[in-house]
């Protein structure tokens, strides 16, 4: 019998109604002859309410009763669809992260899975038992909840069904798949039928929203095979896996807000760089002609984050947040043979169009554009009309 693990995202289990939809796809699935794991997130909505809460008690990430509140949600989801799994006539239990149990490092807000002990879940799956574990969530060595980072509930569905040796795991939302760029920037973005790891690890790390990046850089090191599919409409998803081939250009992520931080230290900017890689925060280096300090461009919505691990790092001496005067995005262009001529060829392309670049940086797998904001949507069309990505 085939494994299989299916997670689904807060708008998937947003009501009652759509966790009784939730259970039918699981049912379907246990009914044609798959043993089943499901990994839940929070209702869409709740996990911010309950940050809220915490917020105004002034107690922000890296906090253990942060956590403790944040990772919540996910109790109450995972035993309301096990209830309507029961309705339909299956055997099903719910897990949180230390009944399984799911093992973390102690950074709290972004922790790392260590292990996880599958022999409870094989149990289960063994008896015919469905168990519908709680994303987001993991178990400090302090004994203490951790949550593994915005969209954590994926690197728990990916981990579980490398534990269970489960033959694919589904990550099911309301998006139908991976898409060359996020659909709702730009309407001609185009549904992706497949994704080698190399390329979806770039696409998640530069803002893509699809997937967590922690999630896909399991998966690569686990050789977990993805589906990514929607839990409204039934078609194929986008399958991610290292069969399929790479393409030179594959899609477009976008970073639509940058926060500026500055770094007094006493390393190179490498060292700088490869401590917020270690915790999965990708930044630019903008000099600022000073020795010892560095100001880093990086995803507004991991500002906090990047702050409280550069402040506990022993050779920083001061980080400090800038406001940004020019509002300014990254576009991140994909594909397999990226090299500095395609890097400037791709500025050129802005610049012919009056749109300056005042960030460049190339890889082996990407071009970084940083823009001014309020030239994002424009830029979105020309480069995925250059990269060949309607096709």
């Amino acid at each position: 019998m085939t494994c299989i693990v299916q997670k689904f995202g807060g708008t998937s289990v947003a009501t009652l109604e759509r966790i009784k939809n939730v259970a039918d796809i699981v049912a379907r699935s246990h009914k044609n002859g798959r043993s089943v794991v499901a990994v839940v997130s929070a209702m869409a909505g709740v996990t911010n309410k309950f940050i809220g809460y915490v917020q105004n008690l002034n107690a922000c990430e890296g906090d253990p009763e942060y956590d403790h509140v944040a990772s919540s949600g996910e109790l109450v989801t995972a035993g309301l669809l096990a209830i309507a799994l029961k309705n339909l006539g299956l055997n099903a239990k719910s897990y949180s992260a230390w009944q399984v149990p799911i093992f973390t490092n102690g950074n709290y807000g972004c922790a790392t899975i260590l292990k996880i002990d599958p022999q409870n879940l094989k149990n289960d799956i063994a008896n015919g038992v469905i168990p519908v574990i709680c994303g987001f969530q993991g178990v400090s060595p302090e004994n203490r909840i951790t949550t593994l980072g915005r969209g954590g509930s994926d690197l728990t569905a990916v981990a579980v069904a490398s534990a269970v040796d489960a033959d694919l795991c589904e990550i099911y939302s309301d998006v139908d798949g991976v898409y060359t760029v996020d659909p709702n920037l730009y309407h001609e973005a185009r549904r992706i039928e497949g994704v080698n790891y190399y390329e979806m690890l770039e696409m998640a790390s530069q803002g893509a929203k699809i997937l967590q990046e922690q999630s896909v850089d399991y998966a690569m090191k686990k050789r977990v095979v993805v589906r990514v599919a929607s839990s409204f409409v039934d078609n194929g998803g986008t399958i991610i896996s290292e069969k399929i081939p790479p393409r030179d250009f594959r899609g477009l992520a976008i970073t639509p807000s940058l926060s500026l931080i500055k770094v007094s230290h006493k390393a190179d900017d490498a060292s700088i760089l490869r401590l917020l890689e270690k915790h999965f925060i990708r930044a630019e280096i903008l000099k600022s002609g000073e020795s010892e300090k560095t100001s880093l461009l990086l995803d507004k919505k991991k500002a906090i984050i990047a702050i409280n691990v550069l402040k506990s790092c022993e050779f920083v001496r001061n980080v400090k947040q800038i406001a940004v005067r020019r509002p300014s995005s990254q576009i991140s262009v994909i594909g397999s043979s990226i090299s500095e001529k395609i890097g400037k060829t791709l500025a050129n392309v802005l610049e012919t169009a009056k749109i300056d670049t005042f960030g460049l940086s190339i890889t082996d797998h990407k071009v970084n554009l940083i823009i001014s904001g309020d030239k994002l949507l424009e830029s979105i069309a020309l480069l995925h009309k250059y990269c060949g990505l309607e096709k």
